[in-house]
């Protein structure tokens, strides 16, 4: 699952943040150990050479006196090894009993060399810094070592480190919490221009998003987005237009074909081949006659000139005389109409609701078998009126059953002349519905078929 963009932002911001804390504490551990160690070298180096200097001039006493008086670190130590490694003369801290320089040391010390090195002493193996020369007594070269222990120099890097892991993850959770809220804040008004861009459908192609005043990326993206609504408004707009006008252009040469047709065929000389192909082109005038009428009609709903002549109407009645004008051509395929169910009292336009039931009638004719039959019930519950068109064709899958009211959506892809129309009457329905503030649905009706649904609101209810 996909996180919010505030989340990812917020995680960025804490990734970034611990990798900067990391790097940083890493840095500001290894070097006040590098520093506190050289703090401790820059005592050391010239304790051992007062030290070696002391014992070549006056022996051991000398030495002692020396490195007690420059000796000031922690648990100092300092001894005198002879050739062998061996120690000659021991100071300060039980350590220095015992050789602190291995025998390797001691003999590239005595070759000439200067040993400086952090080294682990005494039964608890603990760290000390220490510092060897070459040194002379009597013509015999010795070492002389002074050391100091690292336990302050420890403790002082411990202490960081734990201070570094207290308000390391407080630092991350105070930037997580922050980067939530400044996220959060940052994108609000994306956020209200979503919503109020997801509000935004045909039926308010109008509106607008509001612009900031901030000058910023988020106003020119309302910009933006403003002008793409403006561009699509106005294409739905010029497609309106060119419905409504090829509509009203076809009006009048297929009224003028149909006109001659009829003509025609009322003559008694014409051959039965010449009879059929007439007849046939009759009813494709009608057919396109028709489409060009539901074309007209949802011109009028798009653009809000749909004119509805509200008053009061028994539903009953309004089925009874769309069920009626249908019931040539339910006869040509031997198909029963009825109208069943109790008076149903409505406010409405008579002519636009019977328009809407004569598409629910005929859908259910041109889908039903021959032979079979369609039932009209009207009937009224929980402040609704309307009428249920039930046929026996094919089941509406559930899939297709929201779509199925889209303009020229067809459940059945393959057209056939018995059931091919021009896929607009179901939406028609369903625009005179909601014109009505009413609704349209479709459910099953039992084994085989489908049951077709409008309802309005019932008179005196709002």
């Amino acid at each position: 699952m996909r996180l919010p963009i505030r989340a990812r932002m917020t995680a960025w911001y804490v990734i970034l943040l611990a990798a900067i804390i990391i790097v940083v504490g890493a840095f500001l551990v290894l070097r006040l150990r590098s520093d506190l160690t050289d703090a401790v070298d820059r005592t050391l180096h010239p304790a051992v050479v007062q030290i070696a200097d002391g014992y070549r001039a006056d022996g051991a006493p000398e030495a002692v006196d020396v490195a007690r008086s420059v000796l000031t670190g922690e648990r100092p130590a300092a001894q005198i090894l002879d050739p062998s490694g061996r120690v000659a003369v021991s100071i300060g801290d039980p350590v220095a009993r015992t050789p602190m320089l291995t025998r390797a040391d001691a003999a590239a010390v005595l070759r000439g060399g200067e040993l400086t090195r952090t080294v682990e002493l005494g039964r608890a193996d603990q760290r000390f810094r220490l510092v060897a020369r070459p040194t002379s007594r009597r013509g015999q070269r010795q070492v002389a070592v002074a050391a100091e222990s690292m336990g302050s120099v420890d403790r002082s890097v411990r202490r960081v480190l734990v201070l570094l892991l207290i308000a390391g993850p407080a630092a991350l959770l105070a930037t997580a919490l922050g980067g939530w809220w400044l996220a959060r804040r940052a994108l609000r008004p994306i956020e209200r221009m979503t919503a109020r861009a997801a509000a935004i459908d045909l039926d308010r192609i109008e509106d607008r998003l509001v612009v900031p005043r901030t000058g910023d990326e988020v106003a020119h993206l309302a910009t933006t987005l403003n002008a793409m609504l403006d561009r699509i408004g106005q294409g739905i707009e010029e497609q309106h237009r060119l419905v409504a006008d090829a509509s009203h252009e076809l009006r009048t040469p297929l009224a003028a074909m149909r006109s001659e047709i009829d003509v025609s065929l009322r003559a008694d000389d014409l051959p039965p081949a010449a009879l059929r192909v007439l007849e046939s082109t009759r009813e494709e005038v009608d057919r396109m006659t028709r489409t060009v009428d539901d074309l007209l009609v949802l011109a009028s709903l798009d653009e809000g000139r749909l004119e509805l002549l509200a008053e009061p109407l028994d539903l009953h009645d309004v089925v009874a005389h769309a069920v009626s004008s249908l019931d040539p051509l339910a006869r040509t395929r031997g198909i029963s109409l009825s109208v069943d169910g109790p008076a149903a009292i409505a406010v409405g336009d008579a002519d636009r609701l019977g328009h809407a039931v004569r598409n629910l009638v005929e859908n259910a004719i041109k889908f039903s078998p021959d032979g079979g039959e369609v039932v009209a019930t009207t009937w009224a519950a929980d402040g609704e009126v309307g009428v249920t068109v039930r046929d026996q064709g094919p089941v509406v899958a559930p899939e297709v059953r929201e779509r199925i009211f889209d303009r020229f959506f067809r459940a059945d892809p393959a057209r056939t002349r018995s059931t091919g129309g021009g896929g607009l009457g179901l939406a028609i329905s369903r625009e005179i519905a909601l014109a009505h503030a009413g609704r349209v649905w479709v459910d099953d009706a039992g084994a085989k078929g489908s049951a077709f649904s409008l309802a309005v609101g019932a008179a005196g209810v709002r």
